[in-house]
């Protein structure tokens, strides 16, 4: 009797201890193949994280610039523990820190987006997965897919962290799954050039982004989430990368005969007037690129820059210009019609209807342009604009140039920050820049957008939340901290309204977290309450009809804006 209590004391010791080794290791998902990963609970909320998965193979080598190859090992035993290690960021200022205002510069500098200090490699092509703690496979959540922005030369997944966006998402009764994907970056991920483009390598960091999409249509469900129900989302470059999946394969979504997205969020970006990746303009950029790493004499450049080391592309890509540079959104890397994936130039592909007919949201910050106009602090005369511009957009002809500079014209109680008066006229043309800058690349986009999408269900928004900021106003990218960081009356649209339309396809479905009926955009009516603003204190609808002449005139004469 003595030997069998003590057999069965020893049983239950090993017992508990397996389930304290059990409970030590985590959460676990089997995936579709049949390999089961291990993540986190994640402290201080009733979440569950799986980082760094990987989803394609390591980019290097060979594969250095190549469109992505699925990750093909196993993946059993994988301890999903922590974030993958960021792709090769790019150096963003060009130059501009000594013209720089140092209390705008730290203004700025204060947001997430440009905080976090982080591991870089070029094996870097991971994902991240939150769910509500102890989900069952069978709960069909909807799912949003995050898309981060920075002008296609920095950003990482670890910069966001969603436990207060997947808090709210409960609170409302409304929970989801959380993905976020690192997709290559600079050169690695968006070089252009004759040489990429004939090779069929063209928007490499793009194709990381669809196969992350991929892989979640094939493994979400093992989460507990809904493949049919997944919403793309994205800021700044990842709001025009969003844009550009709206059109990419003229507009066909699909994946195994299923769409990969049933819904979009665009924060600060649309698809652009970009000219062909073969085109002037990224030929020059490749052509920097090679000569900067060595590789400008070779035989076969491409092949040679395949072959440096790391360091040295690293330093290569950092060769031409940044988008907080002179040349501001002149992005030396960035999505480019390729005759592939993206067929030709994006603009005229909704002029010509070949968008996923898909129900999105769009929206921009009121001031989007300060941010970008400081390393343009030198330009402050007439002739010099005038040279900018034409750097800027060499096919505008003198008389479209002319128009141009009247519909912005040298009136600093015009410009950006808009509403700011005679204040915060740093240059004579800082605030014409600004609003030029910022209606280029970013208002006038989401018009032509919103305009030329007639037969999807869409709703827009404008941000005046920080209105009065000195030399920024309501800057580009401040969207981030009320979405994941801060609570504020952006919240109510970065939060509350994102979520309930990620759920149902419409953004006041949050029950009492709905305090102000968005409605639905209406084309050109410029009596229609159609637009959602966002002041200081809450939410209000209004016309979207600001700077109508102006911006009509850009959309007007996009063909001429390539760059």
């Amino acid at each position: 009797m003595k030997s069998a209590l003590a057999s069965l004391g020893i049983t239950l010791q090993f017992l508990v201890l397996a389930s304290s080794v059990h409970g030590l290791l985590g959460p676990q998902v089997t995936l579709s193949d049949g390999d089961t990963i291990t993540g986190n609970y994640v402290a201080l909320s009733n979440l569950e994280s799986y980082l760094g998965i990987p989803y394609a193979a390591p980019p290097i080598g060979s594969l250095r610039f190549k469109p992505p190859q699925p990750f093909a090992e196993s993946l059993n035993g994988f301890q999903a523990l922590a974030y993958g290690s960021s792709c090769p960021q790019m150096n963003m200022e060009a130059g501009f820190v000594n013209s720089l205002p140092k209390e705008a510069l730290g203004l700025v500098m204060q947001s997430p987006l440009f905080n976090a200090i982080i591991p870089q490699s070029e094996d870097c092509l991971t994902l991240n997965v939150y769910r509500k703690r102890g989900l069952s496979s069978t709960a069909k959540l909807p799912v949003m897919f995050w898309i981060y922005g920075g002008g296609f030369e920095v950003g990482g997944t670890n910069y966001y962290l969603p436990q207060q966006l997947m808090a709210q998402g409960a609170l409302q009764g409304q929970d989801f799954i959380y993905v976020s994907v690192n997709y290559r970056l600079g050169a690695f991920g968006f070089l252009g050039g004759l040489e990429i483009k004939a090779e069929g390598s063209g928007n490499a960091g793009f194709l990381d982004q669809r196969l992350g999409l991929q892989w979640v249509a094939d493994n979400i469900a093992s989460f507990g989430g809904d493949p049919s129900k997944v919403t793309i989302f994205g800021e700044s470059a990842g709001s025009m990368s969003v844009a550009h999946h709206l059109i990419a394969n003229n507009g066909d979504n699909t994946y195994k005969g299923k769409p990969l997205f049933r819904a979009a969020i665009m924060q600060s970006g649309s698809v652009l007037p970009s000219d062909d990746i073969d085109s002037a303009y990224p030929q020059l950029i490749f052509d920097t690129v090679a000569d900067a790493a060595g590789c400008g004499a070779s035989s076969d450049k491409l092949e040679c820059l395949r072959n440096v080391p790391y360091e040295t592309m690293a330093a290569a890509s950092n060769s031409v210009p940044g988008v907080l540079g002179y040349g501001s959104l002149k992005f030396s890397y960035m999505p480019r019609p390729d005759g592939g994936l993206i067929p030709y130039l994006p603009m005229q592909m909704v002029v010509d209807g070949k968008y996923a007919r898909v129900p999105y949201i769009i929206g921009d910050q009121n001031d989007e342009g300060p941010l970008f106009t400081f390393g343009s602090l030198n330009v402050t005369t007439e002739a010099e604009v005038r040279t900018y511009v034409d750097y800027l957009f060499p096919e505008f002809s003198s008389s479209q140039l002319d128009q141009l500079l009247t519909l912005y014209p040298l009136d600093i109680t015009q410009g950006s920050p808009f509403g700011s008066g005679v204040l915060n006229a740093l240059t004579p043309q800082y605030k014409r820049l600004s609003s030029l800058i910022g209606d280029i690349f970013f208002q006038a986009p989401r018009r032509f957008m919103l305009n030329g999408t007639p037969d999807v269900t869409r709703y827009t928004y404008n941000s005046q939340q920080l209105t009065g900021t000195p030399v920024v106003g309501t800057f580009h990218a401040n969207d981030i901290i009320w979405q994941y960081f801060v609570t504020g009356s952006g919240s109510l649209i970065y939060r509350n309204a994102f979520i309930s339309f990620a759920n149902n396809l419409n953004p006041n479905g949050g029950g009492i977290y709905t305090l102000t009926n968005w409605p639905q955009y209406q084309n050109t009516n410029a009596l229609a309450n159609n637009m959602m603003y966002i002041n200081a204190v809450g939410l209000f609808t209004g016309k979207d009809n600001y700077r109508q002449a102006a911006i009509s005139f850009l959309n007007a004469n996009y063909q001429a804006l390539y760059f």
